[in-house]
């Protein structure tokens, strides 16, 4: 952090042309900067609007619930947001004694001193209300007031221009029926227990339904153990599958250890509905290519993402687990949440809203739309601070 305000420091008094900074989410620090330079300085956010709200709002819930936020018997009310169960907060505010969460609440109040502002990597139409909760509390005073925020997405990778790019998947799913394929990823870090790779392939196959599952890495009972690590993917997934699947499965599926080109397998025209961990990338990347979801989060702030898709914005089915120990899901509710969104009224009326939602994130960054609207707002602020 030194050498960034060193770098910072450097440039604003080379040029007198430095007139705001935006810090990550992650380095909140970094307002204390713009601060020491009087100029503006913002957040970028990049998750959804929802879980901004969850930030704004945490100081109040600490003071408000007494016990462990899973333990809650009632549903926890965020701001413009769906209430959703208290073990569908975010790993960091499950242990309310671990210096996690105390880290969580002071980058949480860091948020509440943005004072010029949030970019959120969300847009207008996709979480109206949750935007619209955080803009009344901007005009509230003192410490109950909240920074302005700013929906600026869907901000999400593009592609590559070649649409092949020499892809094993690809070439597979140029020779599938339309709509027919559920695509199954877990990100790059996410991995499952045996029990849980046994179930989750048993019930692909017995769906009948086509499958690409990529990603495919080693059992571990660390849902999260290979995010921040090498990970060592396996070359031979028979080491962990069930026995015979792979030749069982040929025709119907294909398995990759290795990574996939996620924006062009979402665009594919064979691509039916997108079995994903709902990290929020995922989760805006399944929008702008209006791909139905199956919600299977892990960790993190996944499972806030599976229940505003699920619960709030309708467009994903979720697995049942038992809360109460063993959380694997069963290969016949995943044969049964298969078969609702490739076949059933459910699908339908999921495909139906999020075809919707596809529009609205194409209508958000087109020139008169909402993000578009409100980068160039800011853009225009900005040059107006800046030297002829």
């Amino acid at each position: 952090m030194p050498s960034v305000r060193e770098t910072l420091r450097s440039l604003f008094d080379a040029t007198n042309n430095v007139v705001a900074i935006v810090a990550d989410a992650m380095v909140p620090e970094a307002l204390d900067f713009g601060k020491e330079l009087g100029i503006l300085s913002y957040i970028y956010f990049p998750c959804s609007t929802m879980l901004l709200s969850l930030c704004l709002h945490s100081s109040n819930l600490d003071e408000q619930v007494s016990c462990e936020y899973r333990d809650h018997p009632n549903l926890i009310e965020i701001p413009g947001c769906i209430s959703i169960y208290g073990r569908d907060l975010p790993n960091s505010v499950q242990n309310r004694s671990s210096l996690e969460y105390k880290l969580f609440l002071q980058r949480c109040q860091r948020y509440r001193s943005a004072h010029d502002g949030i970019l959120v990597n969300s847009f207008m139409e996709l979480e109206e209300e949750a935007t619209k909760a955080i803009t009344q509390h901007a005009k509230g005073n003192g410490n109950c007031s909240y920074p302005p925020v700013y929906p600026i997405g869907p901000i999400t990778q593009t592609g590559p221009s070649d649409p092949k790019s020499g892809c094993e998947c690809l070439l597979w799913l140029d020779k599938q029926p339309p709509n027919s394929v559920l695509y199954v990823s877990f990100g790059s870090g996410g991995t499952l227990c045996q029990e849980q790779i046994n179930e989750l392939a048993l019930g692909l196959e017995l769906s009948r339904h086509k499958f690409l599952w990529v990603n495919l890495r080693a059992p571990n009972d660390r849902a999260s153990a290979t995010y921040f690590s090498d990970g060592g993917l396996v070359d031979d997934p028979l080491h962990f599958l069930p026995l015979g699947f792979i030749e069982r499965t040929k025709g119907q599926g294909l398995v990759m250890c290795g990574w996939a080109p996620q924006v062009e397998v979402l665009g594919h025209k064979s691509i039916g509905a997108f079995l994903t961990h709902c990290g929020w990338n995922s989760v805006l990347e399944s929008v702008v290519h209006g791909v139905p979801m199956m919600a299977w989060p892990l960790f993190a702030e996944q499972r806030t993402n599976a229940a505003l898709v699920t619960d709030g914005l309708k467009v994903a089915v979720r697995p049942n687990v038992d809360t109460s120990g063993n959380s694997v899901v069963v290969k016949e509710e995943i044969v049964k949440l298969i078969k609702s969104l490739m076949e059933g009224l459910v699908g339908e009326e999921i495909r139906r809203r999020m075809k919707e939602l596809q529009k609205f994130a194409e209508c958000a960054v087109m020139k008169d739309g909402s993000s578009t609207r409100t980068i160039c707002k800011l853009a225009h602020k900005w040059k107006s601070l800046g030297r002829p």
